[in-house]
C-alpha cells in the first residue's frame, strides 16, 4: 500500500525549496547540520526539494525506487573525468566505477559474498564476541563505538582478508579515523593545502598504502573464497592500484558502518528497556524467533550508517512532476525517508516489533539502509546477518547499562557517527537479568 500523491505542478516549474533553493545560505546551513537541514526542508517542501541551484533532494519512496531501480541509465554515480585519487578517494574501486568496469568489478567480488558463506561468518562472530567480552570487567564503563570498532574489525578481516590483522589495523583504524574527521568538517578546504586535517589524512593513506601492500603479498591461495582471493588470484592478476583500492574500501566501510550499527543498537536498546529485555530472552534461545534481526532492522532505520547517497542526472529526468536538466546532483536521504511517519507509525521510536512476523514498511523503498537496485550493497545481507549474529551473542553474555544517554548524538561525515555512547558492562547470568537502573 502507497499514500496518493499531490497533483504533479505544471511542467517547467523548479522544485521547492528552502530560499527558493537558490541562496547559498542552503550550502551553509547543510554543511553546519546536515541531518536537520535535510530534515526540515522536507517537512516545509515536500517530496522534491530544491535545496541549491544543482542539488535536488528526493523524499517519496516512489521517486527513491526510481532514482536508485528504474533510473539508473539516466543516473550515475561518478561523472566520467572524475576518478582522481586523493582526499576521500580509492577510484578503481568497484563503487566509485560506472558502466562496463563497475559491472567487471562486481562479477568478480560477488562469489565471496554469497550466501553460503555466512555459518562461517557467524561462527567467527561468536568467537570475536568471547573474546571482546573476556576483555571486560564487571561493572566497567566503556566507550561503545571504540570497543564495537575492535570486534568489527576482528570480524571483518577474517571475512575480506581471510585472517586477523595486526599492525595493518591500526593503519586502516587510523585512515577511517583521517576520513571520518574531514568529511564530518563543515568547511573543508582542498586537499593540497595543508592544514592539520589534511596532513592528518595524507600521512594515514599511506600508512594505509603500506600496510594494505604487506596484506597482499602475504595472502595464502585461499581458492577465491575471500574477497582478497577473489583480487589476487584472479587472472590476469589486476594491478595493485586496483587491488589497494578495491580492498581499502572493503575493509574501510566494512569495518566502520558495522561498528557504527553496533553502537547505535546498544543504544537504542538502551532509550527501551522492554525491547532490551526481549532480546535478552531470544538471546538464550539463540534468537530463534528474529527478534535480534528485527533490532538490527530498526537500528539501521533510525540510525543508517549510509544516511544521505547521490546520484547525477546524465540527461533530464523528470521526478514528481518536475523536470530536472541534465547535471542535476540528485540526493537521496536514508535519515529522511526512514523517519517518515508516513510509512512507519512513531517514526522517532526504536520499535523492533514492526519488523517481525514478515512485516516491514508499506512501501519498499521506504527502507534502504543498503541502497537499492544494481548498485545496492554487495554485503547487504552478510552486513545485517554480522549486526544481528553480534547481538545474539553479545546480549547472552552481557547487558549494557547506559552512561549518559542525552548526550549521545550523531556525526554525519562519510557514515553517520555515533558520539558519546558509553555504557556499564554486566555479565549476564544464566538465566539472564532484567535491565536494572
Amino acid at each position: 500500500m502507497t499514500q496518493a500523491r499531490p497533483s504533479p505542478p505544471p511542467r517547467g516549474r523548479r522544485p521547492p525549496g528552502p530560499s527558493g533553493g537558490r541562496g547559498a545560505a542552503n550550502a551553509a546551513d547543510f554543511a553546519v547540520d546536515p541531518l536537520g537541514f535535510l530534515t526540515r526542508a522536507a517537512r516545509d517542501h515536500g517530496d522534491v526539494v530544491a535545496l541549491t541551484s544543482g542539488n535536488v533532494l528526493l523524499v517519496h519512496p516512489d521517486d527513491v525506487g526510481r532514482a536508485l531501480v528504474d533510473r539508473d541509465r539516466n543516473l550515475v554515480k561518478v561523472r566520467p573525468g572524475e576518478r582522481r585519487r586523493g582526499g576521500t578517494g580509492f577510484p578503481l574501486a568497484m563503487m566509485n566505477s560506472e558502466g562496463e568496469d563497475w559491472a567487471r568489478k562486481r562479477r568478480r567480488l560477488q562469489p565471496a559474498f554469497r550466501s553460503e558463506r555466512l555459518a562461517g561468518l557467524r561462527s567467527h562472530a561468536h568467537d570475536a564476541v568471547a573474546r571482546t567480552v573476556g576483555s571486560w570487567a564487571e561493572g566497567r564503563t566503556i566507550d561503545v563505538h571504540k570497543e564495537m570498532s575492535r570486534l568489527a574489525m576482528r570480524i571483518g578481516a577474517v571475512h575480506i582478508a581471510g585472517r586477523p590483522l595486526g599492525g595493518e589495523a591500526d593503519a586502516l583504524a587510523d585512515a577511517v579515523a583521517a576520513v571520518m574527521r574531514l568529511t564530518s568538517s563543515p568547511v573543508r578546504l582542498p586537499t593540497w593545502v595543508p592544514t592539520p586535517v589534511n596532513l592528518s589524512l595524507r600521512r594515514a593513506v599511506r600508512a594505509l598504502d603500506a600496510s594494505l601492500r604487506r596484506l597482499i603479498d602475504g595472502h595464502r591461495p585461499d581458492g577465491g573464497a575471500t574477497a582478497l582471493g577473489r583480487l589476487v588470484e584472479e587472472r590476469p592478476r589486476a594491478p595493485f592500484p586496483e587491488i589497494r583500492d578495491e580492498l581499502a574500501t572493503l575493509l574501510m566501510s566494512g569495518y566502520e558502518t558495522t561498528a557504527d550499527a553496533l553502537t547505535w543498537l546498544v543504544h537504542c536498546l538502551g532509550t527501551a528497556p522492554e525491547a532490551d529485555g526481549a532480546l535478552a530472552a531470544s538471546a538464550r534461545a539463540a534468537g530463534a524467533d528474529g527478534y535480534a534481526a528485527a533490532c538490527a532492522k530498526e537500528a539501521l532505520r533510525l540510525y543508517p550508517p549510509a544516511w544521505v547517497i547521490s546520484r547525477e542526472a546524465a540527461r533530464p529526468v523528470e521526478f514528481g512532476g518536475y523536470l530536472l536538466p541534465a547535471g542535476t546532483v540528485i540526493g537521496l536521504s536514508q535519515w529522511v525517508t526512514q523517519r517518515d511517519g508516513r510509512w512507519f507509525p512513531e517514526p522517532d521510536r526504536f520499535r523492533p516489533e514492526r519488523w517481525l512476523d514478515g512485516a516491514g514498511p508499506v512501501h519498499r523503498y521506504a527502507y534502504f539502509p543498503f541502497g537499492a537496485g544494481a548498485r545496492g550493497c554487495l554485503g547487504a545481507s552478510m552486513a545485517l546477518s554480522e549486526v544481528e549474529e553480534v547481538a545474539i551473542a553479545l546480549r547472552s553474555q552481557v547487558r549494557f547499562e547506559p552512561v549518559g544517554p542525552e548526550d549521545v548524538r550523531p556525526r554525519p561525515a562519510l557514515a553517520l557517527q555515533p558520539v558519546g555512547v558509553r555504557a556499564r558492562v554486566f555479565k549476564e547470568h544464566p538465566r539472564g537479568a532484567r535491565w536494572s537502573r
